[in-house]
C-alpha cells in the first residue's frame, strides 16, 4: 500500500510540473540535449535573491573567507573522488564479481550496501541539497561584487519533467575577469556546503552511518526484536539453507536474541569452520554448516543490523518518526555523496569548472588545456558509464575468467 502511495505522489508531482512549466512557459529556457526525449527546462525566477544579497553584504568577509576554505578542500575532495574512482576500475578489472561503487541516486529503487529510496524521501532531500548548493555558490559568488541575475528550479525531462534541481544565474562574464582564487572559491562553495552539511547530519544523528546507532528517542519509544543481516553471495551457506536478506533473527543456536553480539561473538570466537550453526527466523530454523575463510568461519552474510519495533503505546507515531529518521539519513547520504560527485574533474560540475580554471591558468596554450580538460573528462565519463553497467547488469570482465 505504502508502495502504491508513492507512485500516486510520482505521478501527481509529474503532472503538476507538466501543467506548472505549460503555464510558465514564457519564463522557460529549454536547453536541448536529445529534444524531445532528454532535455533541460529552467524556470527563470527571482526567488531567493533578495536573501542571497542581504546574507552577502551582512557577512561579507566571512562568506569570502568560507569561499576560500573551500578551495583546498575543494582540490583534496577532487583527489580523493578521482583516486577513488580508478581505484573502483581497478577492483572490477581484478575482482570477477560486481563490486558496488556506482548507481544512479533515483526513487523505487535499491542502491546497493544504502537500501531503499522512496519517491517522498527522495524529492525532499533533493530539493533540499540542490537549494544549498546552489545558495551557497550565489552567495559567495555576491561576496565578491557579482550580480545574481536570476535564479529558479529546472529539472532533466526524459519526455516528462522528472530530475529536479535548482540553480542562481551570475554575471559570466565578470566572472570570468575574477581571479582563479575568486573563481575557485565560487566553483567549490556548492559541493563543500554540501559535503559540511552531511558531516554535521553525521555528528547530530550517528545512525545515519551506522544502522546499529540509535535515533533521537528510539531508546525509549522501541523495544529490540532481533538481528537481520544481508546475503552477499547466493552460493554461499546462509542462502544455501533458505536464509534471505531483511529476514529477523530471533534465536541463535538455540539461545534468544534481541541483538546481535552473541551471534558476532560467537562467529568470531566460538564456532570453527564446518560447524553447523542454527538460526531462527521468521519463524522457522535454518540450520547452516558454516565454511573456512582464511581461517575463519563463514555463512555468507554482511550489513549485520539489530533490529527493532515500536512499543505498542507509541503506535500512533510509528509511521512519521521512521519517515523522519529515513529523511535524516538521505539528507546526510545524498548530501555527501552529490557533493563529492561534484567535486569530480568532469564536464561541466564544479571540479570540472575548477579543473578547466586551472588547467587555462596553468598553460600557456590554451587549446592544448581545453583538450587535456576534455580529455580528462572523457576518461571519467567512460569510467562512471562502465561502473553503472557493472552494477546494474554485472562485472563485464567476469565473462573472462568463467
Amino acid at each position: 500500500m505504502l508502495m502504491d502511495i508513492q507512485v500516486i505522489l510520482a505521478i501527481l508531482f509529474v503532472l503538476f510540473l507538466t501543467i506548472f512549466l505549460i503555464v510558465k512557459r514564457k519564463q522557460i529556457v529549454l536547453q536541448k540535449i536529445i529534444h524531445p526525449v532528454l532535455y533541460m527546462v529552467m524556470y527563470k525566477s527571482k526567488f531567493g535573491i533578495d536573501f542571497i544579497n542581504k546574507t552577502a553584504e551582512k557577512y561579507r568577509e566571512p562568506i569570502k573567507f568560507f569561499g576560500y576554505c573551500c578551495i583546498g578542500l575543494g582540490f583534496l575532495g577532487m583527489i580523493y573522488v578521482t583516486v577513488s574512482i580508478f581505484l573502483f576500475l581497478y577492483m572490477l578489472v581484478v575482482t570477477p564479481v560486481s563490486v558496488p561503487g556506482v548507481s544512479l541516486v533515483l526513487p523505487f529503487t535499491n542502491i546497493p550496501g544504502v537500501g531503499y529510496l522512496s519517491f517522498l524521501h527522495w524529492i525532499v532531500a533533493i530539493f533540499f541539497l540542490a537549494l544549498v548548493h546552489e545558495f551557497s555558490h550565489a552567495i559567495v559568488a555576491k561576496a565578491h561584487g557579482l550580480e545574481i541575475k536570476s535564479s529558479g528550479f529546472a529539472f532533466l525531462c526524459v519526455f516528462v519533467p522528472l530530475i529536479p534541481a535548482a540553480f542562481v544565474e551570475p554575471d559570466e562574464k565578470k566572472l570570468s575577469r575574477h581571479s582563479d582564487v575568486v573563481q575557485y572559491s565560487i566553483f567549490a562553495a556548492g559541493p563543500m556546503m554540501n559535503i559540511f552539511i552531511a558531516l554535521i547530519l553525521l555528528l547530530a544523528f550517528p545512525f545515519v552511518l551506522d544502522s546499529n546507532k540509535l535515533a533521537p528517542f528510539e531508546g525509549k519509544i522501541t523495544e529490540p526484536i532481533g538481528f537481520s543481516f544481508d546475503i552477499n553471495n547466493e552460493s554461499m551457506p546462509a542462502s544455501q539453507a533458505g536464509l534471505k536478506s531483511g529476514m529477523i533473527v530471533t534465536s541463535f543456536n538455540g539461545k534468544e536474541v534481541k541483538d546481535a553480539s552473541l551471534f558476532v561473538e560467537s562467529m568470531y570466537y566460538r564456532v570453527n569452520s564446518g560447524d553447523i550453526v542454527t538460526l531462527k527466523a521468521d519463524g522457522k530454523d535454518y540450520s547452516v554448516k558454516t565454511i573456512d575463510s582464511n581461517g575463519k568461519p563463514l555463512i555468507g552474510v554482511n550489513n549485520i543490523k539489530n533490529e527493532r519495533r515500536m512499543a505498542a503505546k507509541y503506535e500512533a507515531i510509528k509511521q512519521p518518526y521512521y519517515w523522519t529518521k529515513g529523511l535524516i539519513k538521505w539528507l546526510f547520504l545524498l548530501n555527501f555523496f552529490i557533493g563529492l560527485f561534484n567535486l569530480l574533474p568532469l564536464g561541466i560540475v564544479d571540479g570540472g569548472l575548477m579543473m578547466g580554471t586551472m588547467l587555462k591558468s596553468t598553460m600557456k596554450d590554451g587549446k592544448k588545456a581545453k583538450k587535456i580538460w576534455g580529455f580528462i573528462s572523457f576518461i571519467l565519463l567512460a569510467i562512471l558509464i562502465f561502473g553503472l553497467i557493472s552494477t546494474y547488469f554485472g562485472n563485464p570482465f567476469a565473462w573472462f575468467v568463467k
